[in-house]
């Protein structure tokens, strides 16, 4: 299953910050989780009392981020990267029985998504879902033999509650997971005040240091919770939610989410995740509230109809109604009088019964398939939790629309894109809103408010995916479907692209716009009327702009950036330099050296020398957080350890190539590449099997290291050959393939929010930044023979320039126009990271595309507030 690109981002920092983790505790540092957080954020770890030392972070995923999919691929990354396990045990702890059961069906059913995510993060190893109370009778032969998934609630091993005592008491069944334990680990296991070992889940569980997934854990940031939570022992703490904790204050309850990613709704919108903008319109009266959603839905229906016709996907747009609970002292406007008007007082928007159904009803019926006649559900404030429906389109209120239950429960769900995939017809791709409201402006402040607390949204852009319409015809169409003009264009002058995407329809004079057009095309169709008509196309713009994107007039925007690109040219002909595709780039592994030195693989058994902090009164060993946890899982790595070379060969040769890497070697190269590396471990540095099974994820690790850097070799190798002229094509930096970076395309998720101005940038809006990052952009800024410059970022779909790696792309940090008319690419790093490998490489790359450019461009790579190099960098040419 492919993932998307902030899907993929998330899991790569998880992966990022686990391998630190692991790694600053065997370096033994004192503080190994604080230490990686900060080297990944740049932000301090806010450590939970109850979980001293232990990785408690939180990604930050909006409303429609399908968080659920991301925690399904986190478990076998967690596992991997902190605790080196191919087989974890994992809690998945829920807000409520009705997600606990919604979760439980996902992840059993072999034919659904979270099934399909778990057992891909986990490598396709066995794998068992379990309610708790079928754990309670899990013996250790399963749990030793496959991945366990636990799906609860947090009410269901609360301390607190007498009815879960059965998770802390003894159990026959649980017996066998406790025998040949070493003293130390008993010691562990004890109860402080009788020094026995209860026989209990809770014991299971710690023993084998869970990675514990928390979906939506603002219900379970309580001091009773964080106890029970403890008691398990977990390795690590994900926490997935729209709205993290931000506060931070354990005397008074309050435990600060330590996010670790935040995802916005604006990479949602691109990713296809979520229809954005929301077209906000209102009306005075109740009826005409109904009539226009009514409206509304039948025209996305003809739209998803002809689109069907063309696409083969099959989409029935649905309106959800938003009616008033009944009130004893005056009349409401309730389900029931709601769902009467839609069916008898609407005249011509008169809506058939059997298209109407209530909260109530909904079960009834599957609302995806064509057979189903449900085109309208009718409810107060809250749908059934855990209901999806991405059909959802049209929210009408005649209720209290800007209540944050209102947003969360009914705006929240006519948000997501059905398919998750856009359909490229603009009105098919947003969602719509009608509300009753005599203060449209009001009404829309207040559900921007909602959108950011309850559906996880940015200050910074809620406001731009809000849309506020004035008062249109009661009879118009969808609002963006046409302008409205004085005279038909001139098709003469327009180019071709623009004539294909619009057409003219004289009996409403407007113009037809039937794809989106760019902020280029609507200027060209703006030029071709009459300038009393330039107004119209204007608004046309301010609405059809992308969520995002600055709001300026069509006139206002920044001159394009043009980036040249490395390209190679052969005759008449060129295409982008990607070394894979070169037929001079051979990723041959014959010369590349399987011997494994000590510094870079040790075969002893060691998870730092720090890691024994204490003795216990009872003479058992103490150790402390994660290191802790690391120490317990060793005892039991020797449950199957008892693998054949082959076999460990084979788990080598999975992993290397896990989620595409090494794209370009042969299976039968790194096979047999694999086994000479383990035949020298054992014959040349007389290791045992055991311990190289035991130690498969480090040697992995180095496998993996040492081929990387083998086809960063070949890339080297191969642009050689191209400027060696020992072939006939030739590498350039050229631009004949510029990348043209433009202000409307630029979009950053995220915008800086620090103290320096910067004059000089391009565009409006500003990338965010470190705080090392800003100070070298302020220099830039500062730097005399800088014209502009460009806060690059760090994805193609928000606007990002990059360039090519083995394997993979680099975005370098900023570009800038010199007035000496060249084009610098300036990358900064910090010192921890400068020397690294993959580091390198990109800095490689940015010379070759500097080196070919016939001095037309410059790059300045830039270690540890070296500012004297990037002075000279960027200093005129004499």
């Amino acid at each position: 299953m492919e993932l998307k690109e902030y899907q993929r981002e998330s899991l790569d920092v998880i992966g990022q910050f686990c391998d630190l983790v692991r790694r600053m505790a065997e370096w033994n540092a004192l503080r190994p989780v604080h230490d990686a957080y900060h080297a990944v954020c740049n932000r301090d770890f806010l450590e939970v009392p109850q979980l001293p030392g232990i990785p408690y972070f939180c990604l930050r995923v909006p409303t429609g981020g399908e968080k659920t999919l991301i925690a399904a691929h986190a478990v076998g990354a967690i596992a991997k990267h902190l605790g080196h396990e191919d087989l974890p045990l994992c809690l998945w702890v829920t807000p409520s029985t009705t997600i606990r059961d919604q979760t439980l069906k996902g992840l059993r059913d072999r034919g659904h998504p979270y099934r399909e995510a778990l057992r891909e993060g986990l490598g396709g190893q066995a794998l068992e879902v379990l309610t708790i109370e079928e754990a309670l009778a899990a013996n250790r032969a399963m749990v030793s033999s496959a991945a366990v998934v636990v799906v609860t609630t947090i009410q269901s091993y609360r301390i607190d509650e007498e009815s879960n005592r059965k998770v802390y008491q003894d159990n026959g069944y649980l017996m066998d997971h406790f025998s040949g334990l070493p003293a130390w680990l008993r010691a562990q296991l004890s109860e402080p005040e009788n020094g026995r070992v209860a026989l209990s889940l809770a014991n299971v569980m710690k023993m084998r240091g869970p990675v514990v997934i928390m979906d939506e854990a603002h219900n379970a940031r309580t001091r009773i919770s964080f106890d029970s939570l403890a008691r398990f022992g977990p390795l690590a703490v994900l926490e997935l939610t729209a709205t993290p904790q931000q506060d931070h204050d354990p005397a008074k309850e309050k435990y600060a989410s330590n996010v670790l990613q935040a995802v916005s709704a604006l990479q949602l919108k691109r990713e296809g995740m979520i229809k954005l903008p929301v077209e906000l319109e209102s009306r005075d009266n109740w009826l005409d509230v109904l009539a226009l959603t009514v409206q509304r839905r039948n025209d996305l229906e003809q739209r998803a109809q002809a689109w069907r016709a063309t696409s083969g996907r099959y989409v029935r747009p649905i309106a959800l109604i938003q009616a008033q609970p009944k009130n004893k002292k005056k009349e409401t406007h309730t389900i029931e009088r709601v769902r009467a008007a839609l069916v008898g007082e609407l005249g011509q928007w008169n809506v058939p019964p059997e298209h109407v159904c209530d909260h109530d009803e909904m079960e009834n019926w599957d609302l995806s398939s064509p057979d189903c006649p449900i085109r309208y559900i009718v409810t107060i404030e809250k749908l059934r939790e855990g209901w999806d429906c991405p059909f959802a389109y049209v929210l009408g209120s005649v209720g209290n629309v800007a209540t944050e239950t209102a947003v969360e429960q009914l705006l929240g769900r006519v948000l997501r894109m059905p398919h998750a995939t856009p359909t490229g017809i603009a009105e098919l791709d947003r969602a719509y809103a009608v509300v009753q409201s005599p203060d449209i402006r009001k009404t829309a402040e207040n559900l921007c408010d909602s959108l950011v607390s309850r559906c996880g949204f940015d200050k910074d852009t809620v406001g731009d995916a809000l849309r506020v319409h004035r008062m249109a015809d009661p009879q118009s169409r969808l609002p963006l479907a046409a302008i409205p003009v004085s005279a038909p264009p001139d098709t003469e002058r327009l180019p071709a692209a623009v004539r294909a995407k619009v057409t003219y329809d004289a009996q409403s004079a407007t113009i037809q716009v039937r794809e989106p057009l760019t902020r280029e095309e609507t200027a060209q169709l703006r030029d071709t009327l009459p300038e009393a008509d330039h107004a119209a196309v204007e608004e046309y713009w301010q609405l059809e702009r992308g969520v995002g994107t600055t709001a300026k007039t069509l006139d206002q925007y920044a001159k394009p950036l043009r980036v040249p690109q490395l390209i190679v040219r052969d005759g008449d002909r060129s295409w982008l330099f990607e070394p894979l595709e070169l037929d001079e780039y051979a990723w041959s592994l014959d010369r590349c050296d399987a011997a494994v030195s000590e510094g870079e693989f040790s075969t002893d058994l060691n998870i730092g020398s720090r890691v024994v902090l204490g003795v216990n009164d009872a003479g058992g060993v103490r150790i402390g957080g994660v290191q802790e946890v690391m120490a317990r899982q060793l005892s039991f790595l020797a449950d199957g350890d008892d693998w054949s070379k082959t076999e460990l060969v084979k788990w080598l040769h999975g992993e290397i190539h896990h989620g595409g890497k090494m794209i370009g070697v042969l299976p039968s190269e790194s096979q047999a590449w694999l086994l000479r590396m383990i035949d020298y471990l054992l014959t040349e540095r007389n290791a045992d099997l055991r311990v190289l099974v035991r130690k498969r994820h480090d040697l992995a690790r180095v496998a993996i290291t040492r081929l990387s850097d083998h086809g960063r070799q070949q890339v080297r190798a191969a642009a050689q050959m191209l400027i060696d002229n020992r072939t006939p094509r030739r590498l350039e930096t050229s631009m004949d393939a510029a990348a043209v970076m433009e202000e409307q395309d630029y979009s950053p998720y995220r915008k800086y929010r620090g103290s320096f101005d910067f004059p000089k940038h391009a565009f409006e809006m500003v990338g965010e930044m470190g705080d090392e990052e800003s100070q070298c952009a302020k220099r830039i800024d500062d730097h005399p023979n800088v014209r502009r410059w460009v806060r690059n970022l760090s994805y193609e779909s928000a606007g990002g320039f990059s360039l090519p790696l083995s394997p993979g792309r680099f975005f370098p940090d900023f570009i800038a126009e010199l007035v000496d008319g060249r084009l610098a690419i300036i990358e900064y790093k910090g010192k921890h990271l400068a020397t690294l490998a993959d580091e390198l490489h990109k800095k490689e790359v940015g010379e070759l595309w500097a080196g070919r450019s016939n001095g037309d461009c410059v790059f300045v790579w830039v270690v540890d507030k070296d500012w004297e190099t990037l002075k000279t960098g960027l200093a005129a040419c004499a």
